[in-house]
């Protein structure tokens, strides 16, 4: 037990490993409950108490890291996982329908890290379990604030969305490129090393390949509401 909660790495997971599919298969399978679910559990009378438990979760699963980077570091140093996390749990936890809108979008994070992680600890490490139990939180809350709370994300929101990240991602970019140190928007380094390609070619070439991606990222994000909306107005007029 002592070793499960120590600082030492221990096992890491391999990409792609069977360790790491069984995770994507797990988290997926974790989502597709939620959406499910998500209907009947907001007719349910003590629905808050599983609202506030899953932020109790979250909160459980991120404190290390919101001690260790965000009250040790900077705020324009906080991943956009961060951002993500925190936005939503507060959107949740007090139902703050206009802050879910515009952070949503931002949920696309948890995708990449579990298909493309950046962490050296492994599931028998308390660390393993907290980095990915956190990243999984994302998701489950952007998908429970549509599906349980109804809160709908429109157009107007990713606009709005876009353009804070544009502006969080100019300060972000400037502190790594003046003071170094990390850089969570990945702007100046590349998450993965197939994306080196781009940076090799040229580092402005690499910054719009990742800005739109970004883009293309939460236009995705976009584009579940959109289609279930859509799927809800036609089974309603049935």
């Amino acid at each position: 037990m002592q070793e499960f909660f120590s600082d030492q790495i221990g096992q890491s997971i391999e990409w792609f490993s069977s360790t790491h599919i069984f995770l994507l298969i797990g988290f997926f399978l974790s989502l597709v409950f939620f959406w499910i679910i998500g209907p009947k559990l907001r007719t349910l009378k003590y629905e808050k108490y599983i609202r506030y438990t899953l932020v109790g979760l979250a909160i459980l699963f991120e404190w290390r890291v919101f001690e260790h980077r965000i009250l040790n570091g900077s705020l324009f140093r906080i991943p956009l996982c961060g951002i993500a996390l925190y936005g939503l749990t507060y959107a949740l936890a007090f139902k703050k329908e206009k802050i879910f809108n515009i952070v949503y979008f931002y949920a696309f994070g948890t995708l990449l890290t579990f298909f493309f992680f950046d962490t050296l600890w492994g599931l028998d490490r308390w660390d393993g379990w907290t980095y990915f139990g956190a990243h999984a939180a994302i998701g489950w809350f952007a998908i429970y604030g549509y599906r349980v709370l109804g809160f709908t994300p429109l157009r107007k929101d990713l606009i709005t969305s876009m353009i804070w990240l544009s502006g969080y991602g100019l300060i972000s970019g400037y502190a790594t490129f003046k003071f170094g140190g990390s850089d969570e928007l990945f702007l100046m380094n590349p998450p993965v090393d197939f994306m080196i390609i781009f940076q090799e070619i040229h580092q402005v070439v690499y910054d719009v390949v990742i800005v739109l991606l970004a883009a293309l990222l939460m236009l995705g994000m976009y584009s579940i509401i959109k289609i279930a909306e859509k799927s809800k107005y036609k089974y309603q007029s049935k």
